[in-house]
């Protein structure tokens, strides 16, 4: 039995997914975790377009490439995810701690993405501009100000 309208999830954008990958990534590598073993635990539990990335990169590190350079190869491939990959394989390669800078970019992809939203909700009353003025408004005056006029004319 259906007990109400079915709920549908809001679709996440793709600079929502790298942000929470970056979060992700953020959470482990603050943790304790090697890079290799962050990129293991976003993999699994990363949105899937994201998770299909990074395990590639570890497939190909797997494979016997390094993972600073899965990691390059895959950010070439991967435009959106670049800006992640690219931070993880500076820190594989120089050993310097990048949980900070990857929080900060999760911050700026969403707020980023926030820009853009408000700038097409900023489109709105233009887009509706045509349905106003062209549907609304004949119909309002077809169904108030005809009858009026209509009754007022001399049988």
């Amino acid at each position: 039995m259906n007990s109400g309208p079915a709920r549908v999830a809001p679709i996440a954008t793709t600079a929502d997914n790298v942000a929470l990958s970056a979060d992700l990534l953020t959470m482990a590598l603050t943790a304790g975790l090697t890079p290799f073993l962050a990129v293991e635990l976003a993999a699994r539990c990363a949105p899937h377009p994201i998770g299909q990335c990074l395990e590639t990169v570890l497939a190909a590190a797997e494979g016997g490439l390094r993972l600073a350079d899965a990691l390059e190869a895959e950010a070439s491939r991967s435009p959106d995810l670049a800006p992640v990959l690219a931070l993880l394989a500076a820190s594989e390669r120089s050993g310097a701690p990048v949980a900070g800078g990857l929080g900060r970019l999760a911050g700026q992809i969403r707020a980023q993405a926030r820009r853009r939203a408000l700038a097409r909700a900023r489109t709105v009353p233009v887009r509706l501009l045509f349905p106003l003025v062209f549907l609304v408004l004949p119909a309002f005056l077809l169904l108030t100000v005809a009858p009026v006029v209509l009754a007022s004319l001399p049988d």
